[in-house]
C-alpha cells in the first residue's frame, strides 16, 4: 500500500509519465548555471558581443561623420588634400543646392594614373560636400547606369567626367581639367593639379548670377593665349571672338582683349575699340604686346591710341642682369616686380613675383591728363636693361643699355561722368609680354601671374564673385633601405610580432585554464 502510495506521488510531482509507464523529470538549467566556470564563460560571451557590437556601431558612426564632415587632418607641408579659407567661406555661403556627380565608381576614379593626382583630386572633391549641406557628392557607374548620360544630352559625357548641376545649369569637367599637363620630349605629364581651381569655379559658375564677357579680337595675326581664356572661363567669363573691321564690340562685353596682333589696326578699328571704352561702366581693354612682332614700328595707328591713353610700347627687349631673379639660363626671362596697388595686395601678402618673360618696355607719356591717370603695375628690377632690337651678333650691354625699373605693365583710368551725371570708369591695361600669360607661368605656384590677373581684371571690371587657387603640385619622397634592413624588419614584423602574440595568448589560457 505504501509503495503504490509512492509511485502515486511521484507522478503527481512529475506531471509526465514515458512509454514505459516511468515518471520523466522536467530539464533543470539551475545545477548547469549553478557551476562558476560556465557562469563566467557565459558572462564573457556576453560581454565579448556587446563590445563587438559597439566597435561595429562606433565604426558605422565614425565612417559617416568622415564623409559627412571634414574630420581627417592634412599633415602634408602644402595642404595638398585640403581647400583653401576663399572655397570655405564661398561653400559656407552657399544657398542652392548643388550636386557633383563623378562618373566613375570611387575606387576606380582613384586608381587612374597618375594614382597620386587622382587621389588627391579625389580628397578635394569630397571636400565639397563635407563643408557644405548644400553640396551632394555621388559617384555614378555608367556601365550600371548608362541612362543617366542620356539625363544630360548637351555635354559629351565619359568615363570620369565630373558633371556639377545646380537647378537648371550645369558645367561639366574631365579629368585633364583638374591638372596641369605639359609635354616633353618623352610624351606628357601632369605637372600639377589644379582640381580646387576646377571644382570652384565650376560651383561658381552653376550658382553665380552674375557673369561676364570677354570679347577677343581676331583678324590681324593675332597670337595664342589659350592659356588665358580658360583661366577665365574657370571664373565665369564667357567669351566670344570678333573682327572689328566687320563686327562692332559685343555690347555685352565688359573686357576686350588684343593678344600681340601681326599687323596694324585700322582707325576704324581702334574707334570702334575708343567707343566700347568711352561708353560704359567698368569697361577694359587689355593690349599684350610681344618681342615677335615683325616690324615693331609698323604699328602708328595703334601707337597712336596707346599714347593717347598716356602709354608707349618701345622696341627692343628688357633682360636682367641679377642672376638671383634669372630663371633658367635666360637673362630675358626673370622676376620682376609688382607696384604696390589695391590690384597687388594679395600677391604681394603671399610673396609672389611676376615673371613677364621677353618683355618689350613700355613708358608713360604722362601721370595724369583731364580725366585719365597712369599708373605702373609690374616693373623690372633695378638691375635690368634694354637689348636695342639692331644690336649686332656680338653685343654686349652697355652703361647706355642699364635702365632700373622699366615699366612692364601698366595701367591707364578714366574717371568720367556720362550723360546721365553718374560718375563711370574704364581702363587701358597695357602688358609689354604675351609670353606672360602661356600655360608655364600662369600655371607655375612659384609665381603671381594667375592671381595678380585674376585679381586686375576682376576688379577692373567689378567683378567681386571670382576666387583663386593656386596650383598644387605633389611632391614624394621615397625611403631607401639596404637589404639588412629588410630582413631585420621582416623578422621582427613576421617572426617575432606573432610569435610574442601567440605566447601571450598561451599564457593568458593557461592561467584561467588553472583557477
Amino acid at each position: 500500500m505504501s509503495l503504490k502510495i509512492l509511485s502515486k506521488s511521484n507522478k503527481s510531482k512529475s506531471g509526465k509519465t514515458g512509454p514505459s509507464g516511468k515518471s520523466v523529470q522536467p530539464l533543470s538549467l539551475g545545477p548547469l548555471f549553478g557551476k562558476r566556470n560556465v557562469r563566467y564563460g557565459f558572462v564573457s560571451v556576453c560581454i565579448t558581443m556587446v563590445v563587438i557590437a559597439a566597435i561595429v556601431l562606433f565604426n558605422v558612426l565614425l565612417t559617416a561623420l568622415f564623409k559627412r564632415y571634414p574630420l581627417d587632418i592634412d599633415l602634408t607641408e602644402d595642404q595638398i588634400f585640403e581647400i583653401s579659407e576663399e572655397t570655405k567661406d564661398f561653400l559656407r555661403d552657399l544657398d542652392q543646392d548643388v550636386n557633383i556627380y563623378v562618373l566613375n565608381t570611387e575606387s576606380v576614379f582613384t586608381a587612374t594614373s597618375p594614382a597620386e593626382y587622382f587621389l588627391q583630386a579625389n580628397e578635394v572633391i569630397h571636400r565639397y560636400a563635407q563643408y557644405s549641406s548644400r553640396v551632394r557628392l555621388e559617384y555614378i557607374d555608367t556601365i550600371r547606369n548608362p541612362n543617366f548620360v542620356s539625363l544630360y544630352p548637351e555635354h559629351d559625357l565619359n568615363i570620369s567626367d565630373i558633371l556639377i548641376v545646380s537647378g537648371p545649369r550645369s558645367r561639366k569637367l574631365s579629368p585633364q581639367d583638374l591638372f596641369n599637363i605639359r609635354s616633353s620630349y618623352y610624351g606628357s605629364y601632369v605637372s600639377s593639379s589644379k582640381a580646387e581651381q576646377a571644382m570652384t569655379s565650376a560651383l561658381l559658375g552653376v550658382t553665380s548670377t552674375k557673369t561676364s564677357l570677354a570679347a577677343l579680337i581676331s583678324g590681324h595675326g593675332e597670337e595664342d593665349i589659350s592659356s588665358l581664356t580658360e583661366l577665365l572661363q574657370m571664373n565665369s567669363w564667357e567669351q566670344v571672338s570678333f573682327n572689328p573691321l566687320t563686327e562692332p564690340v559685343p555690347s555685352e562685353a565688359s573686357l576686350v582683349i588684343l593678344a600681340a596682333p601681326g599687323r596694324d589696326l585700322l582707325p576704324e578699328e581702334l574707334s570702334k575699340i575708343d567707343s566700347f571704352l568711352e561708353g560704359g561702366d567698368d569697361r577694359v581693354f587689355l593690349y599684350l604686346a610681344s618681342y615677335a612682332q615683325a616690324d615693331q614700328t609698323a604699328f602708328p595707328n595703334l601707337d597712336a591710341f596707346l599714347a593717347e591713353w598716356g602709354v608707349a610700347v618701345d622696341s627692343g627687349i628688357v633682360f636682367e642682369t641679377n642672376s638671383a631673379r634669372i630663371i633658367g639660363n635666360s637673362s630675358f626671362v626673370a622676376l620682376a616686380d609688382f607696384v604696390e596697388s589695391d590690384y597687388s595686395k594679395s600677391v604681394i601678402e603671399q610673396q609672389l613675383y611676376p615673371v613677364l618673360p621677353q618683355s618689350r618696355p613700355l613708358r608713360l607719356l604722362y601721370e595724369g591728363q583731364r580725366y585719365r591717370r597712369t599708373s605702373v603695375l609690374i616693373q623690372a628690377s633695378a638691375d635690368s636693361g634694354i637689348l636695342p632690337m639692331d644690336a649686332p651678333s656680338d653685343w654686349y650691354p652697355g652703361p647706355q643699355d642699364m635702365k632700373a625699373d622699366i615699366p612692364l605693365m601698366t595701367l591707364t583710368s578714366s574717371t568720367r561722368n556720362n550723360v546721365e551725371g553718374d560718375i563711370v570708369s574704364s581702363h587701358l591695361v597695357v602688358c609689354g609680354s604675351v609670353l606672360a600669360l602661356n600655360q608655364y607661368f600662369l600655371g607655375n605656384v612659384n609665381f603671381g601671374n594667375s592671381t595678380f590677373f585674376l585679381d586686375l581684371l576682376g576688379n577692373l571690371a567689378g567683378r567681386e564673385d571670382y576666387i583663386y587657387v593656386q596650383d598644387k603640385t605633389l611632391g614624394f619622397s621615397s625611403m631607401n633601405i639596404t637589404m639588412a634592413q629588410i630582413i631585420v624588419l621582416a623578422l621582427i614584423f613576421i617572426v617575432l610580432v606573432p610569435l610574442a602574440v601567440m605566447v601571450s595568448g598561451i599564457v593568458v589560457w593557461l592561467r584561467r585554464r588553472h583557477k
